[in-house]
């Protein structure tokens, strides 16, 4: 299981803010040794949990929902269905889609569009 490199990030805000990994995961209801799997990547980390982290770090969690919603359903034909319902919205709002490339040439027609998408995110 590879580990996202913004869910690391997340975490360490999330941490920065509560001051321990005890005091993050009390706050989002979880043991701290969750916090600890997810950082290793041996326990997946949930799209719930994501959101409640992002709140914990000031963070937008609908935004990071849908992100982690998407990266879980990730080449499956219901993470087709997904990125073509929610995809579009994080990109109007601003936000980077977890992966490039193909899957996000799922979530558009208009082949300019996903090219300046992608220089934007490189």
């Amino acid at each position: 299981m590879s580990i996202p490199p913004d869910l690391c990030q997340l975490l360490d805000k999330a941490k920065a803010i509560t001051g321990s990994d005890y005091a993050t995961a009390k706050a989002i209801g979880v043991a701290r040794q969750h916090l600890s799997n997810w950082r290793n990547g041996s326990r997946e980390c949930s799209p719930e949990d994501v959101a409640q982290l992002a709140e914990v770090a000031g963070l937008e969690a609908e935004k990071w929902f849908i992100r982690a919603t998407l990266k879980k359903h990730e080449g499956t034909p219901k993470g087709d269905r997904l990125y073509k319902a929610l995809g579009k919205s994080l990109l109007l709002t601003g936000v980077a889609l977890v992966s490039s490339g193909a899957a996000a040439q799922q979530i558009f027609l208009i082949k300019p569009v996903v090219y300046f998408i992608r220089c934007i995110l490189c």
